[in-house]
């Protein structure tokens, strides 16, 4: 059954390309909920649906079990095709009841339904999650999360709603919303998060950075900006979060990640500058800004950026102009740890080092070939030797 449902983009109907993990997450997603109720049969869903009996009984895994409407509406997506109005107006109905296990009980179909035909459904889903019964507003909650990647667009402003919502809870399962379709859908992460990152609740830009990750790989000149503005965050937890970005950000976009590398070197927070270092250390040592990235971190202010960019000095440099950098950089080094690194780096080995260390670097001496001794040839048999004959 779960073969006739396919994702579609909501604004083009085009189908929605998912890759093969996100595609078997979304299938099993959408498949009709397990139960007793599989055992229902068509014409025994219409007869339970429409109150033409109160109850069957059917057999479930060796035992016989009594079934009523709830377990139809469960059981409405095994109907075939043409029913789609039915079970369309059977959900609609179910989630506007009175009964809580009722409404429940549509939730549970909702996202096969929805595939079947959307019209209303995310309407109704947006009423949903405002459900006065908490176990309803906790189902609808979890029915948004995994319909963000399918309808983002027709989520959209119930997804901005519920990310500001007073409630912890609330705002947690929405940001899971959020992130979801933003793996999926980059523009839509990007588009809440222009509007986040620039709110007044610093909880909602620290939430807002998290959801960087989602969309830096993808998202292109849009998202690296936004990555980029929090960076500049005031708050040192949001710029930490968004410095998490950028050791990716230096091996699928290094040219960015250099200019956003030069503004976080020498941040004031000391896991932007870790995170701009591991960013550092991925990109090519070759290129000229990031030499200069690394020679003025080895004069840096800060004696953990000092150490980590002279580590990285042999990287960039060898011979004398190893030597050189680090006889300068000695001379204003008060740091031990350092200096015994620096110190190591000044010393030619091949001049200044011990015999051993000295012996290294000659050359080997060639090998001298021995001259095998001449050989007597073996007489065939009846031959005698000449010198014997004479």
């Amino acid at each position: 059954m779960s073969r006739d449902y396919i994702a579609r983009d909501p604004r083009t109907g085009q189908r929605i390309s998912l890759g093969k993990k996100r595609s078997s997450m979304i299938k099993a997603a959408f498949r009709a909920p397990q139960g007793p109720w599989n055992s229902l049969l068509p014409d025994q869903i219409r007869d339970l649906l429409e109150k033409r009996v109160s109850s069957i009984e059917v057999r479930w895994m060796d035992k016989r079990v009594l079934l009523d409407r709830l377990d139809a509406i469960r059981a409405i997506t095994a109907l075939p095709r043409t029913e789609d109005d039915f079970i369309h107006k059977t959900i609609i109905d179910g989630l506007c009841s009175r009964s809580t296990q009722e409404r429940l009980a549509s939730l549970d179909v909702f996202l096969v339904g929805s595939l079947r035909d959307s019209d209303e459904m995310m309407e109704m889903l947006d009423v949903m999650v405002d459900d006065p019964e908490p176990s309803v507003q906790k189902k609808a909650r979890e029915v948004l999360v995994t319909s963000a990647p399918i309808f983002p667009s027709a989520l959209e402003e119930t997804i901005r709603r519920l990310l500001r919502s007073e409630k912890s809870k609330i705002r947690n399962d929405a940001f899971n919303a959020l992130n979801q379709a933003a793996r999926q859908w980059p523009e839509v992460g990007v588009l809440h998060l222009d509007e986040l990152i620039r709110e007044d609740d610093v909880d909602l830009r620290r939430r807002g950075a998290r959801v960087l990750r989602s969309i830096a790989q993808k998202a292109g000149g849009a998202g690296w900006d936004l990555i980029g503005w929090s960076l500049d965050d005031e708050d040192s937890e949001v710029r930490r979060i968004a410095s998490r970005t950028l050791p990716g950000l230096a091996e699928s976009a290094p040219r960015i990640a250099q200019i956003m590398i030069e503004e976080t070197l020498f941040d004031q927070d000391d896991e932007v500058r870790n995170n701009s270092l591991k960013a550092l250390a991925k990109m090519e040592k070759d290129d000229s800004r990031t030499r200069t990235l690394i020679l003025d971190g080895a004069k840096h202010n800060d004696p953990r950026i000092r150490l980590s960019c002279v580590k990285m000095l042999p990287i960039i440099m060898s011979g004398n102009d190893l030597r050189q950098t680090a006889l300068e950089l000695i001379s204003n080094e008060t740091d031990e740890m350092i200096l015994q690194r620096l110190n190591t780096m000044s010393v030619d080995i091949s001049m200044e080092g011990t015999e051993d260390e000295k012996n290294r670097f000659l050359a080997p001496l060639p090998k001298i070939e021995e001259e095998e001794p001449p050989t007597t040839p073996k007489l065939k048999a009846g031959e005698k030797r000449k010198e014997s004959e004479e």
